[in-house]
């Protein structure tokens, strides 16, 4: 496991400052806000760029205090953020299988390229899964009593609570993944009344914790509707029901689905346009994971042998809901940017694959009486780190040098600015399409670090 984040950490920080290569426009905002916190503002919900939560830019702010304003302290905070999921993710696994599932999907988390990806821009969506699966991490320790036929302790639902009101200032998704929880609970209802009794004061305490601590939040939203711009525009297909029109959100559905193995975001912002979540080996191993995961909830089927081993069953239950809820923003956008909008599901991605490996070579020895032969272990570690060096070409090498990807992250202006850092003295006329103050102008503040230099803006075009 030390290993595995080691490497994780050396993907995460390597070329930092030049890949990707430049900021864009939301970076540099996220940037401007987090500054405006280190000098004193102290908005609950920041306006700028349709609306955002406010958690991870005060964490870039601790940073900023003492980096100055720089685009690197957030892409520092995105890194740490992107740890915190592989390192929680493998708590989890372990607290609910087996020891060498969390360690491989750990490793699939540190050296996959989505992963990767969203832990080295500077936005607020690593926040989300990293904080959430930590919730997830002390309710199994408040629940795994109950499973164990005894009574559960109240502490962990408690902090399982504050991670879990946490999330909520985040990111958007966190508004539906809460729903997890009580999903299980469900499950327990049906399946084990006497362990849903010992369980279900304790998901409540922590469902209640965390409603109080997101409640300035939904009491601001509630007081300021026109705040979330970005919400509206994704809620459209819901709000088109009501309408008793179907045809947006049937096609969302449509162009998301495929988003897992075969077709992705279609843009080279946050993605190799087209690529999906899982490239075929991955793939093929997620859905054997899958399918072992449900078979693990349905067998055994009677309540003597649940009774027996209720953890297993449960675990997955857990892992399944997860997947769906992770999954189900991108059902009602679309693909587009879906690479953001499924962030809930990247924490059990690679779970699935990991189950399918350590399940098969379970089964090997159960079937044979003989362990897998170091060949076995041989060839899963060939597996990572092919992925690996997949991850690499496709993030460092092809991504990175794009043009439409140079284009997104404002290459050219960066440049610019990294030239003034060197040669720059007084007035400097800037002629820009986005001349405005969230745009370019914004940019410049995160890379331009010249104090002589006096910037104006203007779009030539007008101009002339």
């Amino acid at each position: 496991m030390l290993f595995v984040l080691l490497a994780a950490t050396f993907l995460r920080l390597h070329d930092l400052a030049d890949i990707p290569p430049g900021v864009t426009h939301d970076e540099a905002d996220h940037g401007v806000d987090a500054w405006g916190v280190v000098n004193g503002i102290r908005p609950l919900y920041f306006t700028v760029g349709y609306g955002r939560e406010p958690l991870y830019d005060y964490s870039t702010a601790i940073l900023m205090a003492v980096l100055g304003p720089t685009y690197l302290a957030g892409r520092i905070t995105a890194v740490f953020f992107g740890l915190v999921l592989i390192a929680g993710r493998s708590a989890w696994a372990r607290l609910v299988v087996k020891r060498r599932v969390a360690l491989l999907a750990a490793a699939g988390l540190a050296v996959g390229f989505w992963p990767l990806m969203v832990s080295r821009h500077a936005l607020r969506t690593i926040t989300m899964p990293a904080l959430f699966v930590l919730a997830a991490c002390w309710f199994w320790l408040g629940i795994r009593p109950a499973l164990q036929e005894k009574q559960p302790s109240v502490p962990p639902f408690i902090v399982a609570g504050l991670f879990l009101g946490a999330t909520f200032y985040t990111y958007i998704p966190a508004r539906l993944m809460w729903m997890l929880f009580p999903a299980l609970l469900f499950y327990l209802l049906l399946v084990a009344r006497p362990v849903f009794k010992r369980s279900w004061r304790g998901t409540l305490l922590m469902l209640g914790i965390a409603f109080i601590v997101g409640l300035p939040l939904f009491l601001y939203l509630l007081r300021n509707p026109a705040a979330e711009v970005r919400l509206d525009q994704l809620a459209y297909p819901l709000t088109a029901i009501l309408e008793g029109d179907w045809a947006p959100l049937w096609a969302n559905i449509k162009s998301g689905l495929p988003v897992l193995f075969f077709q992705g975001d279609p843009q080279w912002r946050y993605n190799i346009a087209g690529r999906p979540f899982l490239t075929l080996p991955m793939a093929l191993l997620f859905v054997v994971g899958l399918i072992v995961a449900i078979v693990r909830i349905f067998r055994p089927a009677s309540p003597d042998k649940y009774k027996q081993d209720l953890r297993r069953p449960t675990g997955m239950v857990l892992a399944v809901v997860w997947l769906v809820l992770g999954l189900a923003p991108v059902l009602v956008t679309g693909s587009d940017l879906s690479t953001t909008q499924g962030i809930g599901l990247l924490p059990v991605l690679y779970l699935f694959p990991a189950l399918a490996l350590v399940s098969g070579f379970d089964w090997w020895h159960e079937r044979t009486g003989r362990r897998v032969a170091r060949w076995g272990w041989v060839a899963v570690v060939v597996l990572f780190g092919w992925l690996a060096v997949e991850t690499i070409q496709a993030y460092f090498i092809t991504w990175a040098n794009r043009p439409e990807v140079r284009t997104h992250y404002e290459t050219t202006l960066v440049s610019a600015m990294r030239y003034l850092n060197e040669n720059g003295q007084g007035p400097v006329a800037v002629s820009s399409l986005t001349p405005n103050r969230f745009h370019d102008p914004a940019t410049a503040q995160m890379t331009l670090a010249n104090d002589a230099v006096d910037l104006r803006w203007f779009n030539g075009q007008s101009s002339l």
